[in-house]
């Protein structure tokens, strides 16, 4: 039987954990509608800030290892015990200050807030690990195998939500906080399975200093975009508590958070593939555009939906009013659409410097502007102030990757034409259908669904058919 080739593996592993997506999506609403939106308000604050924590735990060891291609057992197995520990001291620090740090982070209800964080910290451990064992299935090229590890963690996450529910639902908040930790140790555990691998005793710190540098730089720019994604949490539970907080994390649940799940995978996907062939800059400008032409067909037409449809959403889900919120972060996603893969192209190339740096640019500017203009106006003002960064850091961006791949503006531009305008086909349909559509919003949304698909399918056959028959000729390993 032959080997799959580099793009079958990569769009096998995506539609793997696009499966995952949907399922975790589908578990976080259903935990919206059940529990109270205070509550859930404290766990999105603490979750942002565990994961946070979580992110930093390897500091960028698994993906410097990925980068690295001389790396041998002797890099892995410093790396596992480096991380290991220090994703151990952070907890404990976590779990020490918390009371310190709940008056002031806490928002209304201070007590809530720590015991949320205390019991969430508990998961950093794992994930500080965990990206060694990624990072070995990344060398190895098994997409599906990483995938399939993040489906098992949201299947964990779901099944423990479900016992938790049934057997103790007087523990509110605390269900989907013990539901995340039984997600990591999931995750942790189909990862050592897959990577069939088990960390030796020694350390080796010169192996260690080898690859520390690209990980530091790595995890400065991974914890600084974090912090970018993330700054409207800040900005919106502090000043005007915990409901307001569900409103917008439920907004971006639906638009924000498909898409950061799906450019981790991709990152997860494109960084070491790209790795493979980081001297060759034509083969990168062809798998990096077809790559945002992919994901421009992928979710431009369900986003344009979200937009149409965001008031009968709002009247579906009934917690709160989160239309106009819901609008503001699908036009955000979809500027964010373009530039997911920039990340990939400078990690491969080595630049990691790059991206810390823009990351850091990208937070001066974001948090004035966020305090000084979105904060005044309410969660909506938030909204705003992210969609409109979002067209300003995408423009610019764009350029620094098109310049170090010897990518011209025009050639890219004229690689998006035909993804944006079936994207565009889908929109005006459903904006000049939709006044014409009576009843209910489900039945709204129903028909909704069905003119978009079809839309949708129509607009790929005339506009962009040779580009679908090429990504179905490579997932078929063709």
């Amino acid at each position: 039987m032959s080997t799959p080739s580099l793009a079958t593996r990569a769009l096998r592993g995506l539609l793997w954990n696009g499966g995952a997506s949907i399922i975790q999506l589908g578990i976080m609403l259903a935990l919206y509608v059940v529990l109270d939106l205070a509550d859930l308000g404290h766990f999105e604050w603490a979750l942002m800030l565990v994961m946070f924590l979580a992110l930093i735990g390897d500091l960028g060891l698994g993906s410097a290892l990925v980068q690295y291609q001389e790396a041998a057992e002797a890099h892995f197995d410093s790396a596992f015990w480096t991380a290991l520990v220090w994703g151990l001291l952070l907890t404990a620090a976590v779990y020490a200050i918390t009371p310190a740090l709940a008056p002031h982070l806490g928002g209304d209800d201070p007590q809530t807030f720590a015991l949320v964080l205390r019991t969430f910290c508990l998961l950093i451990p794992c994930a500080s690990v965990s990206g060694l064992f990624r990072a070995r299935l990344q060398r190895a090229l098994d997409f599906s195998a990483v995938a399939l590890s993040e489906l098992v963690s949201v299947l964990s996450f779901g099944l423990a939500a479900l016992v938790l529910f049934a057997l103790r639902p007087e523990i509110g908040v605390l269900l989907p906080v013990i539901a995340a930790i039984f997600r990591e140790l999931g995750l942790l555990a189909s990862l050592v399975y897959s990577a069939r691998w088990r960390p030796g005793l020694s350390f080796d710190a010169q192996a260690l200093r080898q690859i520390l540098s690209f990980a530091l730089h790595f995890t400065g720019s991974r914890a600084v975009t974090y912090i970018n994604t993330k700054i409207a949490y800040f900005f919106i539970f502090v000043p005007l508590g915990a409901t307001a907080q569900a409103y917008y994390t439920l907004a971006e649940r639906l638009t924000l958070q498909p898409l950061t799940r799906l450019a981790t995978t991709i990152q997860r996907v494109s960084f070491p593939s790209f790795s493979t062939v980081q001297n060759d800059d034509e083969t990168l400008r062809t798998g990096y555009m077809r790559g945002v032409q992919g994901l421009m067909l992928a979710m431009g037409p369900v986003l344009a939906g979200m937009f149409v449809f965001a008031p009968e959403i709002e009247a579906l889900i009934g917690r709160g009013p989160i239309a106009t919120i819901l609008r503001l972060l699908a036009a955000a996603t979809f500027l964010k659409v373009v530039g997911t893969m920039v990340g990939s192209i400078f990690m491969a190339k080595g630049k990691a410097s790059w991206s810390f740096y823009w990351s850091l640019f990208s937070m001066a500017v974001l948090i004035p502007t966020m305090y000084f203009y979105g904060l005044p106006r309410g969660v909506e003002g938030v909204a705003l102030v992210v969609a409109a960064s979002a067209l300003f850091f995408v423009l610019v961006s764009q350029q620094l990757a098109n310049r170090l791949i010897g990518l011209p503006f025009a050639v890219y531009f004229l690689a998006l034409i035909r993804p944006g305008w079936v994207v565009a086909s889908v929109l005006a349909t459903l904006l000049l259908t939709r006044p014409l559509l009576p009843g209910p919003p489900f039945a709204i949304l129903v028909v909704g669904a069905v003119l978009g698909i079809l839309t949708t399918l129509a607009a790929l056959y005339l506009i962009a058919r040779d580009l679908c028959l090429s990504y179905w000729q490579s997932l078929r390993g063709r």
